[in-house]
């Protein structure tokens, strides 16, 4: 390779001018003049993250294609240097095609927490974290539910308990008894929650209801007149065993009032259990994690279904503006009106036959409106979405609803970076959607009233606070959980013959372990990249101890538990994730490796020229895994992304298809040692999943790559839109903070408000 050193250290202009030549001359046919790409011979753009050297060395061994090394090192170095710069690398993408911020509509989930602090924002707010369990009192009863002599009150874990021919507890009689459960139950993540009610006997279920907050929640009592049971087996069938179901969308982060009503008249037997099915989870017990003795406040929870935001680009986008889109924004806004007529004493203070009604109805309606453009109101803007719609003769439930039917569909509450606008109140609506994807709060408002929110400062102090809001709390975990790529652990089945015990109830109890690591990591006081990366523990229960070999204390839940360095480094070995990126019988090194190339490293990989579907039967059943992949992938065509790809996935085949830690795949040592080359030529040799965690932690390309995937999550946009440099910056303020992911978030938000401020100046 000494000549294509030399040929680097050229003269740049002739270098270039000699990369051009060859490729026009042997490069251009198959991938295009400017490299896009030819039809029906290579399709895929060609682009990618290596560096010059690297790239050199990738043509010299593989191009041309139909004749692998015939080209010279002098040429294959020319080369590189000549596409390297013209349109490979991301820099002269970024040139010839410059990013520039996109109008962007809410997304799914911003409307769904807009519309939610909307309304919440019209009274006081209750939020609790979980500790454990609900309040539970037990009644004497006398006749059918008259409860006559309270006879214990306590905390239960959870609601499950067959009493047999018992009583439930001393001091009452086993034909007659009632049991009220009641406290908050915290949603982990956004999306619909399947609840499930069994007994024999009389039971009522209240989610994200008034009824079940009780005197928690504000309210008058004609609004909860208008309220129904979440499930409703009041009526009892003789003793039968029966079950309801409902389903709940449910925002995440965010608590909820949860009541359970049950009671027994003259039945044989008294039994009851409450399970759930959270989002991309399977039906169990609704587990003490989820549940807190504390009450809360309902949310409203928007239920009208919305078609799927634009991912391409490796985050949600609120892009597309579709005839389904508006469709669902729509009937949305129809729905939150009804709520809003429901509601209408405890939002607006508009209680019937009051003489002050229609006031109190219009300065709701005016209220609202603000609120959801993130600024005053106009007084021409007044009229138009207030008090035109208050006509004479026009009944005033009629024209809150109009009014609130035309605020939700404007495209001052759509599209938020419409007016183009840089003054304290834009900041403010732009700061609420960065860290909770929802509207400014009293607190927001109010800075951006008083002229607040104009130095960097003043927006860091603001933003510091929001950070710890339990908003930005579920929209940070939202970021981990893709990061992770936890929507591809939705069905994670295992052959039970293979892998005994391995059953829905551990996949459940997987993933609450994986969600304390990281509230544990991320949520700590250093807050530290690294710890996330190399951290030799694991949050395990009883179950879990149990299934993985490790000791944890009785009845003490989620502990964590220490393991060898060389057997667990932080969310890369964590038996969901491993679990999840593996086969129904055996682990698979090219999905772990696909996962910790894009994901962690933050490499790009092509798609591959074409799909080939991994068929173990087709293989000799002597091979280990690694060598069954290692035939699979060996043509030349396959090398250039398995080059990659294979060495990451190897260096984690001391797990199995479970995520345990093993010496021996198919009865022979299990071989982790592999040599990975970067992005710019180096190759790092591999022993294990402890060197993948330590080179991911300390690689400025991995490093830069979290960065950008949390900008990106955070602001829906790339950094470069913003500014050419802001990455570089972000990852140097990332740096010099120790690496705080936290502080790096904050940071994130304030340099997208004051980039933003730059522009429209």
């Amino acid at each position: 390779m000494a000549a294509g050193v030399a040929a680097l250290a050229a003269p740049e202009a002739a270098l270039l001018k000699r990369g051009a030549t060859v490729y026009r001359k042997d490069c251009a046919r198959c991938h295009g003049p400017q490299g896009e790409g030819v039809a029906r011979k290579h399709d895929e753009a060609l682009t990618g993250d290596r560096s010059i050297e690297s790239l050199a060395t990738y043509i010299q061994k593989t191009m041309p294609e139909d004749d692998p090394g015939s080209c010279t090192a002098a040429d294959s170095a020319a080369v590189a240097a000549y596409i390297h710069g013209a349109f490979y690398s991301p820099e002269a993408r970024a040139k010839r095609f410059p990013v520039r911020k996109e109008l962007q509509r809410l997304t799914h989930r911003q409307y769904l927490e807009s519309v939610a602090d909307l309304l919440a924002g019209f009274g006081p707010v209750k939020q609790t974290t979980a500790d454990g369990g609900l309040n539970a009192e037990y009644w004497q009863s006398k006749g059918m539910n008259k409860k006559e002599r309270s006879a214990l009150k306590r905390a239960d874990a959870f609601v499950d308990f067959d009493y047999g021919t018992n009583s439930p507890v001393e001091g009452i009689t086993a034909d007659q008894f009632s049991v009220a459960w009641s406290g908050s139950l915290v949603a982990p993540e956004s999306g619909t929650y399947e609840f499930r009610l069994k007994t024999p006997n009389g039971a009522r279920l209240y989610v994200n209801s008034d009824l079940a907050a009780g005197d928690a929640n504000r309210r008058d009592d004609s609004d909860a007149k208008r309220q129904t049971a979440t499930i409703d087996l009041w009526v009892s069938s003789g003793g039968q065993m029966r079950e309801g179901t409902a389903a709940v969308p449910l925002l995440g982060g965010r608590s909820y009032p949860i009541r359970v009503d049950f009671f027994k008249f003259k039945e044989a037997i008294a039994s009851v259990r409450l399970e759930w099915r959270p989002p991309h989870g399977a039906w169990a017990v609704v587990p003490p994690q989820a549940l807190s003795t504390n009450n809360s406040t309902s949310w409203s929870v928007v239920s009208t279904p919305f078609p799927a935001d634009d991912s391409s680009h490796g985050y949600e986008r609120g892009t597309a503006v579709s005839k389904a889109w508006l469709d669902a924004v729509s009937r949305a806004a129809v729905e939150v009106a009804g709520v809003v007529e429901g509601r209408m004493g405890s939002l607006a203070g508009a209680k019937e036959g009051a003489t002050n009604r229609v006031e109190k109805m219009k300065a709701f309606a005016g209220t609202l409106a603000e609120r959801a453009y993130r600024r005053p109101l106009t007084s021409a803007e007044r009229t138009q979405v207030v008090d035109r719609f208050f006509a004479k003769g026009v009944p005033p439930e009629t024209a809150l609803k109009r009014s609130v039917i035309r605020v939700l569909t404007a495209p001052e509450f759509l599209y938020p970076g419409l007016e183009e606008r840089s003054d304290d109140h834009a900041v403010a609506g732009q700061l609420a959607l960065a860290l909770w994807d929802s509207v400014p709060d009293e607190a927001l408002r109010k800075a951006a009233s008083e002229g607040r929110l104009k130095t960097a400062e003043q927006v860091r102090e603001q933003a510091a606070r929001m950070v710890s809001d339990a908003r930005a709390r579920a929209k940070l975990t939202g970021f981990f959980h893709h990061w992770l790529k936890l929507e591809e652990a939705t069905d994670i089945s295992k052959d039970p013959k293979a892998y005994p015990g391995f059953d829905e109830a551990v996949v459940s109890d997987l993933r609450w372990s994986l969600e304390k690591f990281l509230e544990h990591v991320v949520w700590s006081e250093r807050s530290d990249f690294g710890e996330l990366l190399q951290a030799d523990y694991l949050f395990l229960n009883e179950r879990l101890a149990k299934f993985y070999g490790a000791d944890v204390p009785a009845g003490r839940g989620f502990v964590p538990v220490k393991f060898d360095a060389s057997q667990r480094a932080g969310v890369l070995t964590h038996p969901l994730i491993l679990a999840a990126f593996s086969y129904h019988r055996s682990s698979s090194p090219i999905h772990r490796g696909v996962f910790l190339t894009r994901n962690v490293l933050g490499r790009t990989l092509r798609p591959p020229p074409m799909a080939i579907e991994f068929m173990d039967d087709r293989f000799d059943p002597s091979l280990t895994m690694r060598e069954k992949v290692t035939e699979l992938t060996g043509k030349t065509s396959c090398m250039g992304c398995h080059a990659t790809i294979n060495p990451l996935g190897f260096s984690l085949e001391h797990f199995d298809a479970v995520g345990r830690y093993r010496t021996t795949d198919n009865a022979k040592p299990v071989n982790a040692v592999a040599e990975y080359t970067t992005a710019d030529g180096q190759v790092v040799r591999l022993t294990g999943a402890r060197d993948v965690a330590n080179h991911a932690a300390e690689s400025p390309e991995a490093r830069r790559a979290f960065v950008k995937q949390l900008f990106q999550h955070t602001w829906k946009q790339a950094p470069v839109a913003f500014a050419p440099d802001l990455l570089g910056r972000l990852d140097a303020a990332f740096v010099k903070d120790q690496r705080h992911i936290r502080r790096l978030w904050t940071e994130i938000a304030v340099a997208g408000v004051m980039e933003g401020k730059e522009k429209k100046r």
